[in-house]
């Protein structure tokens, strides 16, 4: 009578068993469906990222190229303006020698102040300039100039 006792115990442990097991198998599953769909998630988000890393490196190098090309045509500008304030004021020091007082010139307006706005502190002119790249204190273009120019 104690071995069917026992007999019982036991098969009533083991259809316990087999139950937990089951559920436990059940929950691996459904841990490995959603492992997989986190791990493509991931896989997405990293390519995404990737892209848009890529999307900032060739903004800011397409930005530097333009700003430097601004700054080259300012340069440009300011001075072809130069050389044709030199040119006006040539020309007008031949038309002054050889016509005399027959020839009379209307005073022009100055064309580099037109181009270029000037900001007045203290009573001195400081022509404005706009340059977004960070430079050393104390370091200006001329200085960034030569050292390129040395090296």
């Amino acid at each position: 009578m104690t071995s069917y006792l026992i007999n019982i115990v036991l098969l009533g442990a083991l259809a316990i068993t087999a139950w937990r097991t089951g559920r436990m198998y059940k929950e691996l599953r459904t841990l490995r469906d959603g492992e997989s769909g986190l791990g493509a998630a991931l896989e997405a988000a990293d390519q995404s990222i990737n892209r848009a890393a890529h999307a900032v490196v060739v903004l800011k190098h397409e930005g530097v190229r333009t700003l430097k090309a601004l700054e080259a045509c300012n340069d440009e500008g300011r001075a072809l303006a130069e050389r044709l304030e030199a040119l006006i004021a040539r020309a007008d020091h031949h038309c002054a020698g050889t016509a005399g007082a027959a020839v009379q010139r209307v005073a022009a307006p100055s064309i580099v102040p037109a181009l270029f706005p000037t900001i007045t502190t203290a009573g001195k002119e400081i022509a404005k300039t706009v340059s977004h790249q960070p430079r050393a204190v104390g370091q200006t273009r001329a200085h960034e100039r030569a050292s390129s120019i040395t090296q």
